[in-house]
């Protein structure tokens, strides 16, 4: 699975919030008005999200380590998975990674209700990725959505080079 066809650069932010439930509310508040072909044309319920977003977390906190956050849900309503990104270079201190580390690096994983394979593929992939420190470091200093969306892709260099 290509990470392009599942993330775009509107859904790419740097994070005001620095707590967890706030991150969070951010990240899916940015969906708001979200529709196409991820959510069969029809308008995703982005109140609906945050509930099943919020029993993700209660169930076992997405925190992972290194800084990286991954909440993920398969939801009713989304047809084609769909990758959100949030950097908060501040860092979120309650958001309970596994080594403590405060995060930094929020990716939030949509599938559709029986996209099972196709949401672990891409749980694999985002934690392969950012397995890189280097990228992880870029995407903390980021400054904008369009330049994590860069990075996440792998066309920082080319729109460096378009400049």
């Amino acid at each position: 699975m290509d990470l392009e066809k599942v993330i775009a650069a509107d859904y790419c932010r740097v994070l005001k919030e620095t707590s967890k439930t706030e991150a969070i509310i951010e990240l899916a508040g940015g969906l708001e008005g979200f529709s196409g072909p991820q959510v069969n044309g029809d308008i995703l319920d982005v109140e609906e999200l945050k509930k099943e977003l919020f029993y993700r977390e209660q169930l076992m906190s997405t925190g992972l380590s290194l800084g990286l956050a991954v909440p993920h849900v398969r939801f009713k309503g989304v047809k084609n998975p769909v990758v959100v990104a949030g950097v908060q270079p501040e860092g979120i201190k309650d958001y309970e990674s596994m080594d403590g580390s405060p995060i930094t690096i929020i990716i939030m994983i949509l599938a559709g209700e029986n996209q099972h394979k196709e949401h672990i593929r891409l749980l694999s992939m985002i934690a392969a990725k950012l397995k890189d420190q280097e990228l992880r470091d870029s995407l903390v200093a980021a400054k904008s959505g369009q330049e994590i969306y860069d990075l996440l892709t792998g066309r920082a260099g080319e729109n460096a080079e378009a400049h």
